[in-house]
């Protein structure tokens, strides 16, 4: 390959301009402003070769945001019209940044609801995001409220519940690093489903984060049938969490000992694990999780089965 400065356009450039090549750029680009592309209009070059010149020859360049300035400026040789300065354009999506840096009822919730039914996500080109699902619309929009979000809420359609019936399932994603190093501080990892551990929730606070995680995979029912021997329905009140992992039920359960909210309890395994308890304990967790609460983030047809009882 031939050297540049052996090139017959270089020599016939010096020979017009009775300049060295690197002196003419230099004087150019730095005295009089002139852009690689208005350098090689001049002397009948493409921009691209203008450029591989310029490292060649060791000529130092501007930076675009000095020419940007001195075009704003109008200053220098080159006059022209004045660029229109850029309006810093703000971004549409909204949400809190620090939600998750400071303890309160709302995170708390949140929180727990994240563990139960949230996920972590990347996509291809590195970007990440936190989700909330669930097939309760109300309860989504309440916690894209306490995030201070306005994204939009998603569809994914037909879903199918424990009785196989078609459900829509409402998604709530929001693209924030800050949110997801947060939550990863937590504990929560992608995909973390089947071995995610219960985080470190301060005791004043844990009554709304196991609210959270129980409107997101907790259960409640009232069901009636025939003692032996009786006539009379029983009827019972039976609650309880449900998770892909043993591990976060093992920890709950002990929590919830630890602070006398339950005396008894089992934890089964079947389409997962599940922790349960019977009349006398769901009452105990209902207290333990509605008594204090004041703000709305709850899910109303969890609570009121409670009530019925």
């Amino acid at each position: 390959m031939q050297q540049i400065v052996h090139s017959p356009r270089l020599t016939a450039i010096e020979e017009k301009w009775r300049t060295p090549v690197h002196q003419l750029f230099y004087y150019w680009h730095w005295d009089e402003n002139l852009k690689h592309s208005e350098i090689g209009k001049k002397v009948g070059l493409p921009r691209g070769t203008v450029t591989r010149w310029f490292h060649k020859l060791h000529i130092p360049s501007q930076s675009c945001t000095r020419f940007t300035n001195l075009n704003l400026l109008n200053t220098g040789p080159r006059k022209g019209p004045r660029a229109k300065p850029k309006v810093k354009r703000e971004f549409p999506w909204k949400v809190n940044q620090s939600f998750f840096e400071t303890w309160s009822e709302e995170m708390a919730y949140v929180l727990g609801f994240f563990v139960a039914d949230g996920n972590l996500t990347v996509n291809p080109r590195g970007s990440k995001y936190i989700e909330f699902t669930s097939c309760d619309r109300a309860i989504i929009e309440k916690i894209r409220d306490a995030l201070g979000s306005n994204h939009s809420i998603g569809v994914k359609p037909h879903e199918r519940d424990r009785t196989r019936r078609a459900k829509d399932c409402y998604r709530l994603q929001i693209g924030s690093k800050k949110l997801f190093k947060n939550l990863s501080a937590f504990g929560m990892i992608v995909r973390k489903s089947l071995i995610v551990q219960l985080p470190a929730v301060p005791h004043k606070f844990f009554c709304h984060f196991l609210r959270g995680y129980f409107d997101g995979c907790g259960h409640v029912v009232i069901y009636e049938y025939f003692r032996k021997g009786r006539r009379k329905k029983n009827r019972v009140l039976a609650s309880g969490f449900t998770s892909g992992g043993k591990k976060i039920l093992e920890q709950i359960f002990l929590v919830l000992k630890k602070y006398r909210v339950v005396a008894g309890g089992s934890i089964s395994e079947g389409d997962g694990f599940n922790l349960r308890f019977s009349i006398h304990d769901s009452r105990r967790l209902y207290t333990y999780m509605y008594s204090s609460m004041k703000s709305e983030l709850f899910l109303p047809r969890k609570k009121v089965v409670f009530e019925k009882f």
